[in-house]
């Protein structure tokens, strides 16, 4: 079986942290869970101490006092964990479970019936399906992912899903140097990766229960900020 170990990037997310949905991982998986606090400005850090307390061997806090946004986070998280040289892969999970724990179960359970060096969620919008996503949300994510796509040419459907994994030898190639982007940092990663030839060695596995959580950072402005970094990422890549 693999080791795996989730990170969980915080920034002020003491009113969603759900930690029903953080239990049922540590029941379901045999996953270590490291929560990445970055710099927020609420009780988030206490709210983490008091989970790592009841779960000391299973649950971490790793505090970086100043905030310097998701993407950064994730970048400094995955490199320090992955020094310690103890897990077969390290994955990324958003605050607010918009990817329930049960689905991230499922994705932890497909790294011992898959042969991949990276996986990672897609939200595949059918009729009747578990998606439940705010439709302009959805667009935007289309347009976006359509734009990249033609530029790019990942062949990817979903790059933004925030549930994705990696393995200890792809993380290096994947997370080399910090990221030029801030919301299409998931996008970066999969460029790097295309330009290594290693595209192929990981799997796009569909979600079936996903939902939009209430307090969300994105919204109409942010598809500006994003067409900026289309920009940005055409420019550097």
């Amino acid at each position: 079986m693999q080791k795996v170990a989730i990170i969980i990037p915080c920034y002020n997310e003491a009113k969603r942290l759900n930690y029903n949905q953080i239990e049922q991982l540590l029941i379901k998986t045999a996953s270590d869970i490291f929560f990445a606090n970055d710099g927020s400005k609420d009780n988030t850090v206490e709210v983490i101490e008091s989970i790592v307390k009841k779960h000391p061997e299973r649950c971490f806090l790793i505090d970086f006092k100043e905030n310097s946004g998701k993407a950064n986070t994730i970048y400094k998280a995955i490199n320090q964990i992955n020094l310690e040289d103890k897990y077969d892969f390290i994955g990324y999970f958003d605050a607010d479970f918009s990817t329930p724990a049960s689905e991230i179960v499922r994705l932890i359970n497909e790294l011992s019936n898959q042969s991949c060096e990276f996986l990672f969620g897609s939200r595949i919008l059918l009729l009747n399906s578990g998606i439940k996503r705010k439709y302009y949300r959805h667009i935007i994510g289309r347009i976006i992912i359509t734009l990249i796509n033609l530029k790019f040419k990942l062949g990817i459907y979903d790059t933004q899903c925030g549930a994705k994994l990696f393995s200890k030898t792809i993380i290096p190639k994947a997370f080399n140097k910090p990221f030029y982007t801030s919301w299409l940092f998931d996008v970066e990663i999969f460029i790097r990766l295309q330009k290594q030839n290693l595209l192929k060695q990981g799997i796009e596995s569909p979600v079936f229960h996903w939902k939009d959580i209430e307090g969300s950072k994105l919204g109409w402005r942010t598809g500006f900020k994003i067409l900026k970094e289309m920009y940005l990422l055409n420019k550097k890549y």
